[in-house]
């Protein structure tokens, strides 16, 4: 790791190309490799996005998670569905190779939105970041919201 590290965040346009390389948003990339270097692990838990760690993330997630009781069935399964990702390196363009199950699994190939999320990016097809939009906030939910404020 290089540095201080960050926060990444924003929103992205951008696309998975026929060979399944995501070509990333030149910031996100400029910071990922300053703050993390060039070594991400690709998985997901929720069938309509995508997950990109940096390495070092993804490793203190796992080094957490891996010292609960082992036969914790949750433990388990978040183990199992994160294993189906895959350890991909950025090359010297940009891209990373997301694999074929995963993008098969989200459903995602061509234009997609790649969103900052803290300490991850997000992959989600354009149509489900236009639905997430235009969804609103529940009275509810901004009252939830607010009371974390504090």
């Amino acid at each position: 790791m290089n540095g201080a590290t960050g926060f990444f965040r924003g929103s992205f346009q951008a696309s998975i190309d026929d060979k399944g390389r995501l070509k990333l948003p030149a910031r996100l990339r400029e910071q990922l490799a300053q703050w993390y270097g060039n070594q991400v692990f690709i998985t997901s838990f929720d069938p309509s996005e995508l997950r990109v760690y940096p390495l070092p993330v993804w490793e203190e997630f796992e080094r957490r998670f891996l010292s609960q009781p082992s036969l914790n069935p949750l433990v388990q399964r978040l183990m199992e569905h994160a294993n189906y990702g895959q350890e991909e390196e950025v090359d010297s363009q940009g891209r990373v190779l997301i694999p074929a199950l995963l993008r098969e699994a989200v459903g995602i190939n061509g234009e997609v939105v790649v969103s900052g999320r803290g300490k991850f990016f997000g992959v989600v097809a354009r149509e489900r970041a236009r639905a997430e939009l235009a969804r609103a906030f529940t009275p509810e939910e901004l009252q939830q919201l607010s009371a974390l404020e504090q």
